[in-house]
Parts: C-alpha cells; structure tokens; sequence
C-alpha cells in the first residue's frame, strides 16, 4: 500500500496583493467614517462642557446678586485682558481665597489698590469658579481643540516657594499675552463680553458688569462659544489665518469665519437659557450678530447689525472694545471674548 505525499499550497503574490489592496480600500473607506463618528462625539462633549459651564454661572449668580462670574471690568475705558494673568497683588505660594481677594483689591486695601493686572480679564471670570470650588478646568477643555488639549491645574507645586501648594492664579498658560501655547495647558471657550462700557473707568474705578451679565440674560442671548479666533490684520488670509469678517459665501470656506476647534467646521454656542446649539457659522442669537466681530454703534446708527460691513471691526490683539454698552440692556454687539490664534495658540 502506498503513501501519496500531500503538499500544502500557499498564497500566491498575486492573491497576497489582492488582498492588501481590499484591505487597504476598506481602511480608505473606513478611516473618513471613524473620523467623522470621532468628531460628532467631540460635538457632543464639547456641548455638554458648554451647557455644564452655563449651569454652573447660574448656581453661582445666586449667591452673588444674581450676577455672572465677573471680576473688576476694564480700568481704561474699552481695553480689556486677552491673555490669562495672575492679580496685581499674586505672590505664590496663595490660597484660593487669596486670589479671589487680590482680583478685587482686598488683599491690597481695597478698590483702591486694584491694578490693570486685576481688571478686564474674561478668563479671570472663568477662572473664579474653578477657585471656589464650583468647577474644575476640566470643563473647560473641548476635545477637537487643537491648541488647548489638557486642563490647568487647579494647584500646583511652586519649586521657588520650597515645593509649597499654590493655587493657580488663571488659566496658567501665556501669560504674556503673545508666546504660543507650548504646554497645552489652557482652556477652549469665550464668553459674551460682561461689562459694561464707562468713557470714565479709572483703575480705582473700573467698569461694572453689564446688565445683560446677570441670571435674568435674554434666552437668545449668547453667552458662551467655541474659543473665538483672533483676526488677522486688516483682514488678509494666509494659510489658516481667519478673517472673520469674510462673507457666508467666500473663496476660503467656512473654517475662515469660525472658531479653531472642531477643524474649522462650526462652533458650539450657549445661550442665556442654558440651551447649546451647533452652529456652522457665528451668525447666531438675537438679531444673527455675527459673535465673533465688533461694530461700533455709531457705525450703524444704533440699529441692529446682521453682517460685517465696516472693515477693520475684527478682535485684534489691539483688545479694544470702543462700542457703548448701556448698563441695563443687552449689548448692541454680541462679541465674544478672549480670543486666540488658531495656527499658534497665542492670545
């Protein structure tokens, strides 16, 4: 009786590349599909940080005279902080009551004592919840931010003070306002400007919140975004740069008029009942006021403005807002505040 001897016979290089090459269709495919899935549910973090954050200037207004988080306004008349700084009085190591303090010239004296350091800062709004306990930084970091993608602390060891526990004093990241963002520390929304405008602030006298910053805000009134982008000078667009002040319909598309995460796409808003809605441009709440620009009410005979139609009306880094917010009412301009260069991070 005999044995056949069988052979096992392999792939050949032609079926081997066939089947690399399905593989690779299906990766093509695929890959678009997942990133897309990954988005929307960035989308949806980022709405519930934005909601969360709203919630959270609620519960605080009850116990503050029904006012939003806000730290002494600008002690020049319009100019205010872009960038994250620390208290005039801030030595480190303090505690976070002491910080608290400082921003409003207790630590000090008194107004007397505030600085333009204590004064005019939208994140040291921010940054006033997370040191009375009310949220951690967390909260405050999108998912699809590029440029902010870990949370400050809200303690931290400082070496020079012999490895004491100090309270950050902000957000923690640039404080000289133009270095970009190297730690990816940070945090990713603007707020609707809070205070209101006075030709006389002084820096032992320096603007009030406005009445529209307060727990009784229109429900159409924005009050928090996607962090909003710094405009590029006089309006010229180069690789990335955002002119925000570019039509619906532009050669550029949208990323050019909108925030810097969710590549460019669109931004989550917060409005004043706490609702957020997906925009995929910042003509949004009360009368579509593009959010992300600035118009002087003089400009348009304090009528309502639909559209950019005044040149040179972006946020710069000049920090300037010249507009007269009434103390009682909403803004004639919703502009959302701070803002941050989407290529480097720099405020």
């Amino acid at each position: 009786m005999s044995m056949r001897n069988k052979t096992r016979r392999g792939f050949t290089l032609i079926e081997l590349l066939v089947v690399i090459s399905i593989i690779a269709l299906l990766i093509a495919i695929l890959l678009p599909s997942l990133a897309k899935a990954k988005e929307l549910a960035n989308r949806a973090v980022c709405s519930a940080n934005v909601r969360g954050i709203i919630q959270v200037m609620f519960t605080y207004a009850q116990s503050n005279n029904s006012v939003f988080p806000c730290t002494p306004g600008p002690g020049t008349a319009g100019t205010y902080a872009n960038a994250p700084g620390v208290p005039g009085t801030y030595a480190a190591p303090s505690s976070p009551g002491a910080i608290v303090a400082a921003w409003y010239g207790a630590v000090a004296g008194g107004p007397s004592a505030l600085t333009a350091a204590d004064e005019g800062d939208p994140l040291a709004c921010l940054w006033i919840m997370v040191l009375q306990n009310y949220i951690t930084p967390k909260s405050f970091i999108c998912p699809s931010d590029p440029i902010a993608t870990t949370p400050s602390l809200q303690y931290s060891q400082t070496a020079a003070t012999g490895g004491g526990t100090a309270g950050q004093a902000n957000f923690g990241v640039m404080t000289d306002g133009s270095a970009p963002n190297t730690t990816g520390q940070g945090e990713s929304y603007s707020i609707n400007y809070p205070w209101q405008y006075d030709a006389t602030a002084t820096a032992t006298a320096p603007a009030n919140a406005g009445g529209w910053w307060t727990d009784n805000i229109d429900s159409d009134q924005p009050v928090i975004s996607d962090m909003a982008p710094l405009d590029t000078a006089n309006g010229s667009v180069s690789g990335t740069g955002r002119d925000t002040e570019q039509p619906l319909s532009n050669t550029y598309g949208p990323y050019v008029y909108n925030s810097g995460n969710h590549d460019g796409a669109g931004q989550n808003v917060g409005f004043g009942d706490d609702h957020v809605s997906w925009e995929s441009n910042p003509y949004v709440g009360a009368d579509q006021d593009n959010i992300f620009t600035f118009f002087s009410a003089a400009a348009a005979a304090g009528t309502s403005q639909a559209g950019p139609t005044v040149p040179g009306t972006g946020i710069t880094a000049a920090n300037t807002i010249t507009n007269t917010f009434s103390p009682d009412t909403p803004p004639y301009d919703t502009i959302m505040v701070p803002v941050r260069n989407v290529q480097t991070g720099a405020w």
